[in-house]
């Protein structure tokens, strides 16, 4: 894995049909299938984020081609489930929004592409290839236009910060891992059958398919908690910190986020805990963002550009 000693630092979808959770793990799925993640020295790492100045394990994530590919799959699919508004009091408002943060960001010479889903659920998310989606519920959510671009700018970020590549390499590098463990507790759990014979070897030998099928459990929550889960958070909160850089580039009001995330600590005052959970705590988020902004006006001209300052 990378170490980097200079580290800087939810509102459920109201089907499962097409949601962005489902669309990435159907990437993941299809880059596995495809036979795409190839485990050899070369692939296996590190390379550090321009935009972040932090390093990233990367390695084994699908080439730029073939994860565009599927994430254009997983977003016409989702397009298809889940109907999309024209209103152009939606389509417009967010294209707009979504072309100065894009040129807040540095970006605007790419294509983007924006969809609005028309449901009440209080989401937004991107997939690879630019491809950024929001729910009408969390459009009518936000208080203006600024809170608008928070999430716009977030959404952003997970691009400039290349979190899907990461997060695919750190889920493939996990399963690894779990699968490797799994096989080697359990060709020692079967050997100590080989004392036995008959009967009492056959029991033997079920007793360790079952205490596999344990530890395979054991080490998935393991790589789960102890991995997977703490980095995606990290995303969430290194992507508020870049969205906080392009929504004031572009001309938005950063403490609007910090106001939206505050509203979304009180819409939502029950949460499993933070440690279980692929989102920061909203009450959290509100805060560090609060202290980000504070530090980078302090810095005059020189804010708003590096969130590791």
């Amino acid at each position: 894995m990378c170490f980097n000693h200079n580290h800087t630092v939810e509102a459920k979808p109201a089907t499962a049909k097409a949601t962005p959770e489902l669309g990435r793990r159907k990437i993941i799925q299809g880059a596995v299938a495809g036979g795409a993640l190839m485990a050899s020295p070369a692939l296996v790492s590190c390379a550090t984020n321009a935009e972040t100045g932090r390093k990233q394990f990367v390695g084994l994530a699908p080439g730029a081609g073939q994860l565009n590919s599927m994430a254009a799959a997983s977003w016409a699919e989702m397009k298809q489930k889940t109907p999309t508004s024209t209103d152009p009091r939606y389509t417009n408002r967010l294209r707009n929004i979504g072309g100065r943060i894009a040129k807040g960001a540095n970006r605007s010479n790419q294509k983007w592409d924006y969809a609005v889903f028309d449901t009440d659920t209080k989401n937004a998310f991107v997939l690879p290839g630019n491809r950024v989606g929001f729910y009408k519920g969390m459009m009518d959510f936000t208080d203006n236009d600024d809170q608008i671009a928070g999430i716009m700018g977030h959404e952003v970020g997970h691009v400039s910060g290349q979190h899907a590549r990461e997060r695919y390499s750190m889920q493939m590098a996990s399963q690894v891992a779990v699968a490797g463990g799994t096989v080697i507790g359990a060709s020692q759990m079967s050997k100590k059958c080989n004392r036995y014979t008959g009967a009492a070897r056959n029991n033997c030998l079920q007793s360790a398919n079952r205490n596999t099928q344990y530890l395979a459990q054991a080490l998935g929550l393991g790589a789960m908690i102890g991995l997977v889960l703490p980095y995606s958070r990290k995303h969430e909160a290194e992507s508020d910190l870049l969205g906080a850089n392009y929504m004031q580039r572009a001309g938005y009001n950063p403490y609007e986020a910090v106001k939206l995330w505050e509203k979304m600590a009180a819409n939502n005052p029950s949460r499993q805990p933070q440690f279980l959970s692929t989102h920061p705590d909203p009450a959290w988020r509100a805060r560090n963002l609060d202290e980000y902004i504070r530090r980078q006006e302090k810095l005059g001209s020189q804010g708003f550009k590096n969130i590791r300052t």
